[in-house]
């Protein structure tokens, strides 16, 4: 996961310049974990994060309020990737997050859940 941090670190801190605000959701992997993110490339906007270490089972994900614009903390749970509704979220594209800390919501878009699907298959959902 350290390698996954370290490349949205990198991410996070490109110059705001170059961004056009095309928000994507963009897959990052290696044999230590994955992640993947929604996010405005090369700034640091990003929308929500899905994290996990390959067949894990287990995916932390963490909800930005107002696309991370804001200063209020993301909302972040833990949900086992075979849990009805991980699986729910993998066939639709849609997520409600509610914690003690907040609710949250993630909408993808049908071009991206081939990503979605695959960090499911490789968490070991």
């Amino acid at each position: 996961m350290r390698r996954i941090a370290a490349l949205l670190a990198f991410a996070l801190s490109a110059s705001p310049a170059l961004a056009q605000d095309i928000w994507t959701w963009t897959l990052y992997e290696d044999r230590a974990s994955l992640a993947l993110a929604n996010e405005v490339p090369d700034t640091s906007k990003l929308a929500a994060v899905l994290e996990c270490k390959p067949g894990d089972g287990m995916a932390k994900v963490s909800v930005f309020p107002q696309n991370g614009a804001g200063r209020a903390p993301p909302v972040v749970s833990e949900i086992k990737t075979g849990d009805a509704a991980f699986v729910a979220f993998v066939r639709t594209g849609k997520l409600s997050l509610k914690t003690d800390a907040g609710s949250g919501e993630i909408a993808m878009d049908p071009e991206h859940r081939a990503k979605l699907e695959r960090f499911a298959r490789l968490c070991g959902a």
